[in-house]
Parts: structure tokens; sequence; C-alpha cells
């Protein structure tokens, strides 16, 4: 078990913690974090909602998902939701959280009290999600998050999703966390698959033997970064090196499970269960996928694993699949420059906004 820093960790409780969901941005908070050209500002608003000039509008339009709804990395006015408000001339609320699986996001959109005005509901998310979905603690699938618990939705006998509620509901439930460890185990697919199988632990030798490849790349990359700091050389290449790679090969895994039976009927019910759920509360809903870079850059031939999902779903739910979009243009303007591409740049959301602008004009949406 991981030691934990207590004033990093009091800083979460005060700042992002919640019982339900794991974490989320919180009401009435701004933050700063880098983006192309220097550091930008996000403001949340008292719902929830990352707050734009177009606020003042009526919103008919909700968005949920991760950090590809939220819109990381650019300024408030410059997301796809506010810029599909400015092209439409109708508020769109902008609920998405940073590092979400779709599971989370579709728990945040049950929770949140939305306008009568609100018609449609986006649920925005990367094709990484058919991981995240499957982790309850995220530190066994992204090592070394480990303030990061969630909960997650088990399929039963009859396709229908089980909700594992989040164990972690106060900073004191740290204190008993050898307690709880079993149960997160028992229900966290990387437990075992992944975070036991590569972690580098003692004995290093037979450790190092389990995964040769992957570890020598790893150790390759930091020894590099290290040798470069320590005779004062700053290299933007080899500072992101290490986690460059883990992000390749995270991104391979996630294109692997759409091969996997267990992971694909999980996200199919999730997302089944955010339809229905829409159609319950009176709105339309709208899954829209947006590839990461390196999901991109290891499509070869045009072979996009994870297409004929998404495009089988579509005969269920609205989907927009953003891929065939995004690889017809330059992907140096598609996405903040950062160890992995980071998110989508003013440019990249700018063709967010257009693809579903066009979505509800030939759906012929009212919206």
């Amino acid at each position: 078990m991981p030691a934990f820093d207590e004033k990093a960790l009091a800083k979460f409780f005060d700042y992002s913690f919640d019982p339900d969901l794991g974490w989320i941005r919180k009401p009435n908070t701004t933050g700063t974090e880098r983006g192309r050209n220097g550091d930008i500002q996000f403001h949340i608003d008292s719902s929830g909602s990352r707050l734009n000039s177009h606020s003042d509008l009526i919103p008919h339009i909700a968005a949920f998902g991760d950090s590809y709804a939220f819109c990381r990395q650019v300024e408030d006015d410059e997301t796809w939701e506010a810029i599909l408000a400015h092209e439409r001339g109708l508020g769109v609320l902008n609920y998405g959280v940073g590092n979400y699986g779709v599971d989370q996001a579709v728990l945040r959109y049950k929770k949140t009290v939305l306008p009568n005005s609100v018609k449609i509901v986006v649920m925005g998310f990367v094709p990484e999600t058919i991981c995240r979905i499957q982790s309850y603690w995220k530190h066994y699938l992204e090592f070394g998050n480990t303030f990061a618990w969630k909960p997650r939705f088990i399929l039963d006998a009859d396709g229908k999703v089980n909700l594992q509620e989040n164990l972690i509901k106060s900073i004191s439930d740290f204190q008993q966390l050898d307690l709880l460890l079993p149960l997160i185990r028992k229900h966290d697919r990387f437990y075992e698959s992944k975070f036991r199988n590569l972690q580098f632990r003692f004995p290093y030798v037979l450790s190092f033997i389990r995964n040769p490849v992957r570890h020598s790349k790893i150790i390759f990359a930091i020894a590099i970064r290290n040798f470069l700091r320590a005779v004062g050389v700053k290299n933007d290449w080899a500072e992101s090196l290490p986690f460059t790679l883990v992000m390749k090969e995270n991104i391979k895994h996630a294109h692997e499970l759409y091969g996997d039976k267990r992971s694909t009927d999980l996200l199919e019910a999730i997302l089944i269960e955010f339809k229905e759920v829409a159609q319950t509360r009176g709105h339309l809903p709208l899954v829209v996928l947006m590839p990461q870079l390196m999901d991109l850059r290891l499509i070869k031939n045009n072979q996009i694993p994870y297409a004929e999902f998404f495009h089988k779903l579509d005969s269920q739910i609205n989907v927009i699949d953003l891929t065939g979009d995004f690889l017809g243009q330059p992907l140096e303007k598609l996405y903040i420059n950062d160890q992995y591409g980071g998110h989508l740049s003013p440019y990249g959301n700018a063709l967010v906004s257009r693809r579903i602008s066009l979505w509800l004009d030939n759906a012929g949406v009212d919206s």
C-alpha cells in the first residue's frame, strides 16, 4: 500500500473529493493550469458547471463526461460548449470532470438537477473510458493516482448494471484502508491483470524478468531524463518521455479491450443506462467520442479498434465518433502540445462544436 502525503490528501478532500463520485469540480471555485500559450483559468458556477461568457443564455444543452468534455487547458470561452453556445445562440452547461470514466459521468448526470429548459444531454469522453469503467481505485490502473477512488458498475446475470459505491466516504476511511482493500481488489479489473503483473517490486530481478521490454524502456527513459537534469540541460522531449511511454501502453491496452466482450458489454450497458435515464427525464441523449492524440498515432491503415463498437451502438443511441474528423486534420493544430498531446486546442474544440451543430441540423433537432 502506498504512503499518503497527509497535506496533499487534506487538500484533495478540501478541493476535489466527492463521497459518491470520487472527485468533482466543486461549485464556486476557480483553477489555473497550463495552456498552449501560458496559464489559463477556469471558473465553476454555483451549480458546478463551467462558466463562459454565454452562461446568461437559457440552457438547452447539458454536457457531461471527462476532461475532453470539461475542455482542460483552454480558457472558459474556448471550450466546445462555449463555442456551440455562441454558434447556436443558446446556453450549453458544462459538467465535465477530468479523468472521469463514463460511469462517473452517468452518475453525475443522475444526481444533477438541470433546468427545465434543457432538452439535450451530451455524454462526451475518450475511448480510454473502457478502462476507466472497470477501475475501482485508479492506482491499480494508473500507478501513483492514489487519491482517485471511485464507484463502478458491475453487470448482473441479466446484463443490467449494479452500482458498487465508492467505499471512501471521508478522510477517516484512510485509517481503515486495510479493511477495505480486499473488496476494492475484488471489484477492480486491473489489480491482478495490470497492477500485480507490472508492479516493479522486490525481488526486483523477478519483476524485471516478467516484463523486460517495458521495464527496460522506462528505466532508459528515466535515466536519460535524470542525466540531462543533472547536467543542467532542459529538454522537453526527455522530460516527457517516461510518461509518454506509459501513456502509449495504456492506450494500446484500451484499444485491445474493445475486442474483449466482458469490457464492451459493460460499456454498452452503461451507455444504455444513460439513454434510459435521459428518456425518463425527457432529454435527448447524444454520445460524443473524442479520441486522444495517442489514439490517432496508434491507428494504422485506418483500422480503428473501437470503430465497430460505436458504429453498432449508434443503432441504439445517437453517437458521434470524431475519429474520422480528427484524422483528416493537422494534428498539431488539434491538440495542446504536452507530453502526450494533451487536450483539444481551441481549434479542436471548434471542430467538435461544428460537428455537434451539424448533427443538430441533420437530426432536425430544435435545440
